[in-house]
């Protein structure tokens, strides 16, 4: 089981109103937009509320929903329609209240998974959707490392250029806790797989962005992936 981060490591990063992406995050934020606008277009649901889980500044402002964003910092949230400040650990709200809950952007990244999957199963119907994404174990970033394929491990990476240490799973246990909480996966998706392999022999990450965006139509297994975006139903 991964310990969160506490409230106040993160304050100085994410209690802003607004963020300037780097250039390897926002490709990952355009991938996981474009992933998370198909299926909830898609989803069927009685209550059509959808929680954007750790909205942070974003919204995803889709139609024919109502989106609740909750952030653990107050700032982000100051122009929002349907505003909530708490963790996604402990979810201020009623049993079955969302027909969809997304969580992206690498927020498992500084939760504890297995208390955040509880409160998902328990805030979402039956039959309900969630898309969720987190950092992969097995990226071909973390090949021969002591990271690879463990099931949660606190790894350095750079976000704005600035190093940041974030956790990364195996999607075998992501997979594992989500059955557990009663979740059945339909998708997933694999961003950065070649960008991944890129920075693994050494290339630096602009170069391996360049190559991801080239090559990404051509056929590499998502398990390499160093983002694993995930959609799951409530059976």
């Amino acid at each position: 089981m991964s310990p969160s981060f506490k409230r106040d490591d993160l304050r100085q990063r994410y209690d802003v109103s607004t963020f300037d992406e780097d250039d390897w995050h926002t490709y990952s934020g355009e991938r996981t937009s474009e992933y998370v606008q198909k299926y909830l277009t898609e989803a069927k649901g009685n209550s059509r509320w959808l929680l954007n889980a750790g909205s942070g500044v974003y919204e995803f402002r889709l139609t024919d929903w109502k989106e609740v964003t909750l952030d653990l910092f107050t700032t982000p949230l100051a122009t929002r329609t349907y505003p909530t400040c708490a963790t996604i650990e402990k979810l201020p709200f009623r049993n079955r209240t969302f027909a969809a809950v997304a969580c992206v952007g690498e927020v498992l990244g500084y939760c504890d998974p297995v208390a955040v999957f509880a409160e998902f199963a328990r805030v979402v119907e039956s039959t309900g959707l969630i898309i969720c994404d987190f950092g992969s174990s097995r990226s071909f970033r973390h090949l021969f490392t002591e990271s690879y394929g463990r099931a949660a491990d606190i790894v350095v990476d750079y976000y704005n250029r600035t190093p940041e240490r974030v956790w990364v799973y195996d999607p075998r246990y992501i997979s594992q806790l989500l059955s557990t909480c009663g979740f059945e996966i339909i998708a997933r998706l694999g961003i950065h797989t070649w960008s991944s392999l890129a920075r693994r022999i050494g290339l630096h990450r602009s170069t391996a962005l360049v190559l991801e965006r080239t090559l990404r139509r051509l056929p590499l297994t998502s398990a390499w992936a160093d983002l694993t975006t995930i959609v799951a139903v409530r059976t």
